[in-house]
């Protein structure tokens, strides 16, 4: 929960770009100063109350999912300012420098997700009592409000990402204690979106329950478990679209068969869960592994990683030199676009963090040095590298102990959330002498593969990187083997990069 925070003056920030201390000096003052202040604020709102309220449906022709019909409240919703910023937020940040075609955007995404919610009301079933089997419709168990709020979440649930989507979270995270959920409470609670929701009678504390499962509701914890789940709405989605726009084919599954076999039922504690079929498990499968597939292949591609943290330090570095505030934080990252942030840090006086941007406009990254597994690492070693990920002074610590030269070596520790627990435990309806029994996917015989291959990945993904130019690889290697020993280091360099050009 946001606490500790100034709304009026991240509101100023928000409108008019300014820190939060000439903000306050300038309104103080008054004169000619605040007079334009006064003014962008007012050509601000001219734009915003341009146009009508929405008065009938219309179609969006999306490229994943064709035709999206979308109500009118939904239209003022995505008209607001705060979600059509993210029609300048690039969907997987930089990974267009590798995948060219990667340059679609999280508004996409927010309306493919609520087109996924729409879809999931009309489509999926709903028991109260497994024992009879007796399925209905879900869309019986939520009444009109309820499905109104599914929706809005499902549209606005990446509302408060930062420019380059989660490229920057951990330096904003490491800085201010902020993250995108925290950036979109924010905006669904204290902008002109809360309007917008409430004169569309839509009260924004729900969403916010919802997506940050603040509720004992139990119709609302259900919606929270449709967009925050192993298989929720939002994976399906972006699986989708990352590997429409990206061109990596991995991340095509069968979706249509893993909604129409999703089921809603109570479990022994009267919870209404997610459970699937059983004769979805191949299609499952298929989910499950796709996702895997397009981390190894996309999310977590060599010079995609390496450009997301030559971004992500060039961020922290540059709060650090601003000594943003947290309402400044909130503030310019729920105003900027990809083309802003880029800005904001090519004027730092840093020269490195310049420098990590102009690697990135002119795509001269650095080179892979050095790529191992975590498991090959020692005790020690490892505890050193994992906590570098909640603590990014570490991290800068072990890469100025790498390089004298400030800024020319990136280490990286590769541990994405696969969520290989939660999906080990996934319910699935499977038929019994009364109806159906609720058994986990590892209690299935049919579970045993899917849940080989996921414990296998957990040992083989997570991995770590150095980089830096080429004439520095062998000094670097040599002292990161001193700093990080291994518990086998091999006689023959394979798990090495070639440094020359792809």
């Amino acid at each position: 929960m946001l606490k500790d925070i100034d709304v009026e003056a991240i509101r100023l920030i928000r409108l008019t770009g300014l820190r939060e201390q000439k903000l306050s000096s300038i309104k103080t003052e008054g004169g000619e100063a605040w007079d334009s202040v006064s003014q962008a604020i007012k050509e601000h709102d001219t734009f915003i109350s341009m146009g009508e309220k929405h008065s009938r449906q219309k179609a969006i022709q999306d490229p994943v999912h064709g035709a999206i019909i979308l109500e009118p409240w939904e239209l003022d919703v995505i008209s607001t300012w705060e979600m059509l910023r993210l029609r300048y937020v690039m969907q997987l940040g930089p990974a267009h420098i590798v995948y060219p075609g990667a340059t679609h955007t999280r508004f996409q995404h927010c309306i493919g997700t609520n087109f996924l919610a729409q879809k999931s009301i009309r489509v999926v079933n709903y028991c109260d009592d497994i024992d009879t089997a007796c399925f209905v419709p879900f869309s019986g168990l939520i009444d009109e409000y309820q499905k109104k709020l599914f929706r809005a979440a499902s549209l606005l649930h990446d509302v408060g990402h930062p420019p380059t989507s989660h490229t920057v979270e951990y330096a904003l995270e490491s800085w201010a204690g902020l993250d995108h959920s925290d950036l979109g409470e924010f905006l669904i609670i204290h902008s002109g979106l809360t309007d917008t929701l409430v004169q569309n009678d839509i009260e924004p504390q729900d969403i916010v329950n919802i997506l940050k499962r603040r509720t004992k509701d139990p119709v609302l914890t259900l919606l929270s478990d449709f967009l925050d789940h192993p298989l929720d709405l939002d994976k399906t989605d972006y699986l989708i679209r990352d590997a429409h726009f990206s061109g990596v084919e991995l991340g095509v599954f069968p979706a249509e068969r893993v909604m129409l076999t999703n089921r809603v039922v109570l479990d022994d504690n009267g919870k209404y869960i997610r459970a699937f079929m059983l004769k979805s498990i191949h299609s499952l499968e298929a989910f499950i592994l796709s996702r895997n597939w397009m981390f190894a292949d996309l999310y977590l591609h060599h010079a995609v990683k390496l450009a997301e943290a030559l971004i992500s330090k060039a961020t922290y570095y540059r709060l650090e030199e601003e000594d943003l505030s947290k309402n400044e934080c909130i503030g310019f990252f729920t105003r900027m676009t990809d083309a802003d942030l880029f800005r904001w840090l090519q004027s730092s006086k840093i020269d490195f963090v310049r420098e990590y941007i102009g690697r990135i406009r002119y795509r001269k990254l650095f080179k892979v040095a050095l790529s191992r597994p975590l498991v090959s690492f020692e005790a020690d070693a490892k505890k050193r590298l994992l906590s570098m990920l909640g603590n990014i002074k570490t991290l800068i610590d072990a890469e100025q102990n790498l390089s004298e030269k400030p800024g020319s070596v990136v280490l990286d520790v590769v541990i994405p959330e696969l969520g290989e627990n939660k999906l080990q435990k996934i319910p699935l309806l499977v038929g019994g002498e009364r109806g159906f029994d609720l058994v986990n996917l590892d209690e299935t015989k049919e579970g045993g593969p899917i849940v080989h291959t996921l414990k296998q990945q957990v040992k083989t993904i997570p991995s770590v990187r150095v980089y830096c130019d080429p004439e520095i690889a062998s000094l670097v290697r040599k002292r990161f083997d001193e700093e990080f020993p291994m518990t086998d280091v091999p006689s023959h360099r394979e798990d090495e990069y070639d440094l020359t050009e792809y």
